[in-house]
């Protein structure tokens, strides 16, 4: 395990999955699993790695099992943030995301340029990070999901074509109604000891 020594907040997450009452409001993390083809243990029939064509939507499913609906109602969800990863592309490439076939709007987007970097969290694979800060008329729902990217402008300066990498949702939930999100909550300002 990569995580040794283990830290109190980790024994907490194993003491709680057993009981789904529990974990139904704790955040979650959702990722559309990736083949590297590097070794035996890659994923069969994955999704993803997927090649783009110019205007032709690639679609990937992932099932949600979060009820973000029935937690709005109760003032419990803090943040839903959709992200994904396209390699080989450039700030010059466009691209349309639609949820469920509901286009997601860009200016709920912020685009992180990962092309390269000398250190790097996440394997050395690097590429254009697209992430939603979702509005809830964006949400996805409970069950099966349909999340569609379509390459509208390739750079013409590029050969290879971008290719879908990594399709993440993340889920934030509040403690409760009106609660603080940390201990130190970003939006009251820095904290002084």
């Amino acid at each position: 395990m990569t995580n040794w020594p283990y830290k109190p907040d980790f024994y907490e997450k194993l003491r709680e999955l057993p009981h789904p009452d529990i974990m139904s409001y704790k955040d979650k993390f959702y990722h559309v699993p990736t083949s590297t083809g590097s070794d035996s243990k890659s994923i069969l029939n994955s999704q993803l790695p997927a090649k783009f064509k110019t205007d032709s939507p690639l679609r990937i499913e992932m099932t949600i099992n979060d009820d973000i609906a029935s937690w709005h109602k109760v003032d419990r969800i803090y943040e839903v943030l959709l992200r994904f990863r396209i390699t080989s592309a450039t700030e010059l490439d466009k691209f349309r995301f639609k949820l469920n076939g509901k286009e997601i709007p860009l200016n709920l987007m912020r685009q992180i340029n990962k092309m390269y970097g000398m250190k790097s969290a996440r394997y050395r694979v690097f590429g254009q990070w697209y992430i939603f800060n979702l509005t809830k008329e964006y949400w996805p729902t409970k069950g099966s999901n349909i999340f569609e990217v379509t390459l509208l402008n390739h750079d013409s300066e590029v050969i290879e074509y971008p290719n879908l990498r990594d399709v993440e949702l993340e889920i934030k939930y509040l403690m409760g109604k009106n609660f603080h999100r940390d201990f130190v909550d970003l939006n009251l300002g820095p904290y002084d000891s």
